[in-house]
């Protein structure tokens, strides 16, 4: 499993278990299929930045930080101003163009920043193929990231 979904996959664990423990990432992974070893867990946990909160059942747990909408915001717009180069649309799809390195930490970011429009976005080195929910959404990204240009 590569990283970025092992992650995704954390994140949903975080929000429906009560994980306290880094062998509890292990063992609810190792339910999934998911072959890991505490060190993984151990990396992906600060890669995350994933913190310790006082849990309801006592004691404490990991839990994602929370993020502003308005962080997110100024983390896409500066990264946007630095790396964006093209934006085309077709449909419900949008393809966006960044200089080499940059399409995974801008793939993340619009996934939050729009999580309401944008149905799925895959990424490789470069570009970013966005699936908006409508064609109306679509449009309303190309404008959005039109003015990057």
């Amino acid at each position: 499993m590569r990283k970025k979904d092992r992650h995704r996959l954390i994140t949903r664990l975080l929000a429906d278990k009560n994980i306290q423990k880094q062998e509890d990432f292990v063992a609810y992974l190792q339910e999934k299929g998911v072959e890991v070893t505490q060190a993984t867990i151990s990396r992906d946990i600060k890669e995350m930045k994933l913190i310790k909160v006082p849990s309801t059942e006592g004691g404490y747990r990991y839990s994602v930080p929370v993020q502003t909408q308005e962080d997110t915001a100024v983390k896409l717009e500066k990264l946007l101003k630095d790396a964006f180069i093209s934006v085309d649309q077709m449909d419900k799809q949008v393809i966006l163009r960044t200089i080499p390195g940059n399409a995974a930490a801008v793939s993340n970011l619009i996934e939050k920043q729009y999580k309401e429009i944008v149905f799925a976005a895959i990424n490789d080195d470069d570009s970013i193929l966005i699936i908006a929910r409508t064609e109306k959404n679509a449009e309303y990204l190309k404008a959005e990231f039109f003015q990057y240009i």
